[in-house]
């Protein structure tokens, strides 16, 4: 773990989603294959279908079909209908004790909310898949023309009357950290994913860089004591 700053006590909490509170950026890719196979008969690389990512999901069949705005409604169909059907198979839980550690900061105060570049419909499959819609009362996703993280994090805020000084982000794409420096709000930097681009995190200097997803809750804890602790001295 990587530490830059305490700073303020953290009272908000604002999660990404792929590769950071589940593995399922491999059922994003896998839905997507499967979507561009139907269309054009494409059986496209991992590497192809990640490099349009950024827009939401609707956003990334427009950059994998180029000129052909008579696909794009259907592309999306099809890659939610993949994306529902391999869920099970392919992410069939969220990462080990998300569900206890979303209870835990609830009940200690901390305002939940998500920010993901999914769009809004997959976003809702995954959530109440993993029976985690119940914790997000504040959700902002995506654009198709992607770009949007630095707004719908101010408006992640804005909807919870939270301050960005007392606030954290908790994302695994280094993109991640470029958009919270644009809030300003800190960042977590989610480094615990099979596919995690460690080394691009590191790159960025986000305030916090963890590997393991085991090590939030005492992140959690000891940022809160450490807080209380200034407090108390001043």
């Amino acid at each position: 773990m990587r530490h830059v700053g305490y700073g303020h006590m953290i009272k908000t909490a604002i999660f990404d989603f792929d590769g950071t509170l589940a593995d399922t950026i491999p059922l994003c890719l896998e839905a997507f294959r499967r979507a561009v196979n139907d269309l054009d008969g494409r059986v496209l690389t991992d590497r192809e279908i990640e490099r349009n990512f950024g827009p939401d999901d609707l956003g990334v069949i427009r950059k994998l079909f180029p000129g052909k705005p008579e696909w794009h409604e259907h592309g999306r169909e099809l890659f939610i209908h993949y994306y529902q059907e391999l869920h099970a198979e392919m992410a069939p839980a969220p990462f080990p004790g998300t569900v206890e550690l979303l209870h835990s900061l609830r009940n200690s105060g901390i305002r939940l909310a998500m920010v993901t570049g999914k769009r809004r419909e997959s976003a809702d499959i995954s959530l109440k898949f993993f029976h985690l819609d119940g914790f997000f009362p504040v959700l902002e996703t995506g654009s198709p023309e992607g770009g949007v993280k630095t707004d719908r994090i101010n408006r992640a805020l804005k909807r919870l009357g939270a301050s960005a000084r007392e606030a954290v982000y908790i994302g695994d794409s280094p993109s991640d950290v470029d958009a919270c420096r644009a809030v300003p709000v800190r960042i977590i930097a989610a480094g615990w994913a099979p596919g995690a681009d460690v080394k691009g995190l590191e790159e960025r200097r986000p305030d916090w860089l963890l590997t393991r997803f085991e090590d939030l809750e005492p992140f959690f804890r000891k940022h809160a004591a450490d807080a209380n602790h200034q407090n108390a001295a001043l």
